[in-house]
């Protein structure tokens, strides 16, 4: 029986991003704006239209900025320790935020929007997955075994690898109650240093965590100058068509057809 608790989603925008140069040591990663607008309200669009309604934002560096920016169309998380500690520490802190089903985002990410859908739409946990990546040490690798993920780290040999981790994951209801026992366990034997994946490592022992090959569709993670380069030049403008087509469809052929007729017929 499937849990009719509606999808929320948990993004992670604590961290600052030192790696940025100038623009990181003043603006936290979540509000670098690609196209015109800080790369946390793409993620608010295209969560929006997958049916999110409830959004909490962890967030730590420059906090009041990220308030300013989403004023209360979010609910937020505090991690008062975000510079001792790292992505892991601020998913313990959402646990008491998030009820039934969600989606856990890097706020670093830039995705095509069909990324998140095809997630969403996962009937079980799942996590987004480029199988043309994972060749870099700084890419969070991921190994499958029969499309089940048995391992996700930036550890794994680039040869043992099958993808790279997007950021963009789904846990149904019992998984995600499963992960945040598994986060503050990991916290508690003090590894609140470690990435939020070692919680979806932890978890995918005992529960399935598919995999969804999106190496069709067009990301970037930001975490270097060049990567926002590549975000503005190369990804977001193929985002940006695709959002306008969706808000703005062509019209159905028959529709055409019919409104050439009329016209001709005016005439």
């Amino acid at each position: 029986m499937q849990d009719s608790t509606p999808l929320s989603a948990v993004i992670l925008a604590a961290g600052r991003g030192s790696r940025l140069g100038a623009l990181g040591a003043s603006v936290p990663k979540c509000l670098v704006e690609v196209g015109g607008r800080p790369l946390v309200e793409h993620q608010l669009v295209a969560l929006r239209d997958v049916g999110v309604r409830h959004v909490v934002v962890v967030v730590g560096f420059r906090a009041e900025a990220v308030r300013a920016q989403l004023g209360g169309r979010v609910r937020y998380v505090e991690n008062p320790r975000y510079a001792e500690t790292n992505s892991l520490y601020s998913l313990a802190l959402a646990r008491e935020a998030i009820e039934g089903p969600f989606m856990l985002l890097n706020s670093d990410t830039l995705a095509h929007p069909l990324v998140y859908r095809r997630v969403a739409e996962h009937r079980g946990s799942a996590l987004a997955y480029d199988s043309r990546s994972g060749t870099d040490a700084e890419h969070m690798k991921v190994v499958f075994a029969d499309d089940r993920l048995v391992r996700i780290d930036k550890r794994v040999p680039s040869a043992e690898a099958h993808g790279e981790n997007v950021g963009i994951l789904k846990f149904d209801a019992a998984a995600a109650k499963r992960l945040f026992e598994r986060a503050a366990s990991l916290v508690s034997d003090g590894r609140e240093n470690d990435w939020a994946p070692a919680a979806v490592q932890a978890l995918a022992h005992d529960t399935p965590v598919r995999g969804i090959d999106i190496a069709d569709l067009p990301w970037t993670e930001i975490d270097f100058p060049h990567d926002l380069a590549h975000a503005t030049t190369a990804v977001w403008p193929i985002v940006e068509r695709s959002v306008v087509s969706a808000r703005h469809p062509a019209p159905h052929p028959t529709a055409q057809r019919f409104a050439r007729a009329r016209a001709a017929g005016d005439r």
